[in-house]
């Protein structure tokens, strides 16, 4: 599940970085959130806003709260593990 933080942004792992998603939800317990992204919205909106996860090689995203419209906009699978 992504997090929500006082910042505003909602935290997710970028498409390669599952290892990073499956970590929180072994902490968490309340499954894995995926959306899915055409790629062209993904590489011109979502893929500038990667970030290396504590210095690597996990890839994070935090989302700002003026672009959850358009990340509302595609199809979520909440995934229990």
């Amino acid at each position: 599940m992504p997090v929500i933080y006082e910042n505003g942004k909602c935290y997710f792992a970028a498409p390669d970085s599952r290892s990073l998603a499956e970590e929180y939800n072994n902490h968490y317990q309340q499954g894995i959130l995926e959306v899915i992204i055409d790629k062209q919205t993904y590489e011109i909106t979502f893929k500038p806003l990667e970030k290396l996860y504590q210095g690597g090689p996990s890839i994070e995203l935090a989302i700002p709260q003026n672009l959850f419209p358009i990340l509302n906009q595609f199809p979520r699978i909440l995934k229990q593990q």
